[in-house]
């Protein structure tokens, strides 16, 4: 059963922000994936953190064929499904966070890296804005009390054309 709430009229929005990303303590992200693994009883493998090593150094988004290529580029040797499962793994200990911006691959980004944000993704292009706009988790907290949730996170993606789709920078065509 639903509840009806009354959101606010939004006046003119406070500046959308980009969102900037946080130091990554990769020191804590291993130990905390070393204590996923031995509580859940997985194996501790070397190849696992030749992954997690190469999730580390990523700068942006990114799809497991991607991290798989970039893997094999560096003359790392894990298999494909190594890499899959454990970017499955990563993600069910919230280390990676999966999204699924367009298309049928999904793309991975660390949680600590950027927390509580957005995604403005051009259909065109493929290219992903991040940013964080206040207003968002004030109706993300009014819309989960009002419904008598306690709200944790959530998570936005707007999808668009970038203005001058022929000139656009990030045209990958």
């Amino acid at each position: 059963m639903n509840s009806t709430f009354n959101l606010p009229v939004l006046q003119p929005p406070s500046p959308v922000r980009a969102h900037t990303e946080q130091a990554i303590d990769a020191g804590r992200i291993k130990e905390q994936f070393t204590e996923f693994l031995k509580e859940k009883k997985y194996r501790n493998t070397q190849e696992r953190y030749l992954v997690l090593d190469a999730v580390l150094e990523q700068e942006h988004h990114f799809s497991a064929d991607e991290l798989y290529l970039a893997l094999r580029s560096a003359h790392v040797q894990v298999s494909r499904a190594t890499v899959y499962s454990t970017l499955d793994l990563l993600t069910r200990c919230n280390i990676l966070v999966k999204h699924r911006f367009q298309g049928d691959s999904a793309h991975f980004e660390l949680t600590d890296k950027m927390p509580n944000h957005d995604h403005l993704i051009c259909t065109e292009c493929g290219h992903i804005v991040e940013f964080q706009a206040d207003e968002l988790s004030t109706i993300q907290d009014r819309v989960a009390e009002a419904n008598g949730f306690k709200p944790l996170k959530h998570s936005l993606q707007i999808f668009a054309v970038c203005q001058d789709t022929r000139s656009c920078e990030h045209n990958k065509v």
